[in-house]
């Protein structure tokens, strides 16, 4: 009991004497700043009133010096004339089809006052021309109606090369004449040609008369000119036989059936024949002989059983190898029945003994 009572005497007076030291305002009495000056309450209080009477630090300027170069027009004198002073131009694309003629226009001026020039051509295809025009100054013109058959028959398009040329002819002025002595613009262009487009024509049947006996075999030809297309091609032209399905005519009692399943073509023969000049044959065979032969029929459809003989039509048409044809060439003929006796139809069937 005693020792607890000296115990709680003895704290208080311990915390009067750890109270009892030296006194400083400065917290931190050792510190400084970057200055040297003591890092006390004074110092703090000086340099906040200089924050506020002067505010915060401006940013730096950074200024870069750039040197603009001031561009310089120079004006060169031309004092040379030469030959970019003859401008020649020509129709942007010369095109030609065989067997047609075309016509194209070239110009050919000078650039200098007082100058005359003349325009000519080298390397022309056979049969063009280039003369000036009496019409329009400095105005040429180009012709040419292409031969059949200078493209090649294994090609489409042929291209020719051709160099017009502009020479001077005159000058007025004395000053200039010596500059331009002898003076001569070159200018190549390309002439197209392509192929004839000419459609196929002059197709004529030949040995198929207009009447023909039954139970023959008669040879007969068609021929056609296909422009453009000769025999080396290696592409012919080609025959179509059609029966054209009209086989009631005002005013016939009767109905014309089809004729061109009469029609083979020669055994011997059977391509077409180049004769020249674009001339082709086709060799074909009218078979009634092979062939069977129907019976007449009456424009309304029934037997004509006293008829003594049959009527046909077939139509002809020639295609050359770009696709292009003739019009339709159609043949009527007569199949003369060989027993001029009148033609009976087919038997009705018989129904079989017993049949229900």
């Amino acid at each position: 009991m005693n020792f607890l009572k000296t115990t709680l005497l003895a704290v208080p007076v311990t915390l009067v004497l750890s109270g009892c030291g030296d006194w400083n305002k400065n917290p931190v009495p050792e510190s400084k700043t970057a200055t040297g000056e003591a890092f006390d309450l004074d110092t703090l209080r000086k340099h906040s009133k200089d924050v506020i009477t002067h505010g915060q630090d401006k940013p730096r300027e950074i200024t870069n010096t750039v040197i603009v170069e001031k561009p310089v027009v120079v004006v060169k004198e031309e004092s040379t004339i030469d030959q970019k002073f003859i401008v020649i131009t020509p129709d942007a694309q010369m095109t030609f089809n065989e067997g047609q003629e075309g016509v194209f226009k070239v110009y050919a001026r000078v650039l200098v006052p007082g100058v005359q020039i003349s325009l000519t051509a080298k390397n022309l295809p056979e049969g063009a021309t280039l003369t000036a025009s009496q019409a329009e100054k400095d105005l040429y013109l180009l012709k040419w109606n292409p031969a059949l058959y200078t493209v090649s028959s294994n090609e489409n398009m042929k291209t020719f090369n051709v160099k017009l040329v502009a020479e001077i002819t005159s000058v007025s002025s004395q000053q200039n004449a010596d500059k331009l002595k002898g003076l001569v613009r070159e200018r190549e262009v390309n002439l197209f040609l392509f192929k004839n487009q000419e459609a196929p024509s002059d197709l004529k049947v030949d040995g198929l008369a207009s009447e023909v006996a039954q139970g023959q075999e008669i040879p007969f030809s068609v021929t056609v000119k296909v422009p453009g297309i000769d025999g080396r091609s290696a592409q012919k032209p080609r025959l179509v036989i059609s029966y054209d399905g009209v086989s009631y005519t005002t005013g016939n009692d009767f109905l014309e059936l089809d004729g061109s399943r009469h029609v083979v073509a020669d055994k011997n023969k059977k391509d077409p024949e180049y004769l020249g000049d674009s001339k082709w044959k086709f060799s074909l065979v009218f078979d009634t002989k092979n062939i069977s032969v129907q019976p007449q029929l009456a424009k309304d459809g029934s037997f004509m059983v006293n008829a003594n003989g049959l009527r046909v039509r077939l139509s002809f048409k020639a295609y050359s190898p770009n696709s292009l044809s003739t019009p339709e060439a159609l043949n009527k003929l007569k199949i003369r029945f060989v027993s001029q006796e009148p033609t009976t139809p087919p038997a009705a069937p018989q129904t079989p003994t017993g049949a229900q």
